[in-house]
């Protein structure tokens, strides 16, 4: 699997509690049993981020991501990935 992401995010109040992304990633899986990968299967999407802790960064995240053939979803989080 190859996959790679970029995202933006934004404050969207004066205190930090609110805050905003917009997204876009893409991934490919390699075939079995030749091992070559697929074709690239894009997506995007928008979200929201709720600070649950400023001191240790926590945050709820709610994202919508939209992908090929017209799929889409919620998704939700509950601290940092990264």
């Amino acid at each position: 699997m190859v996959y790679l992401e970029s995202e933006y995010r934004f404050v969207l109040t004066d205190n930090g509690l609110l805050g905003g992304v917009v997204f876009g990633n893409a991934e490919s899986f390699s075939e079995w049993p030749s091992n070559k990968f697929g074709s690239l299967q894009p997506g995007y999407g928008l979200g929201i981020r709720i600070k649950l802790n400023k001191h240790s960064s926590t945050s709820l995240a709610i994202d919508y991501g939209f992908g090929n053939d017209d799929s889409k979803g919620f998704y939700f989080n509950l601290g940092e990935v990264f």
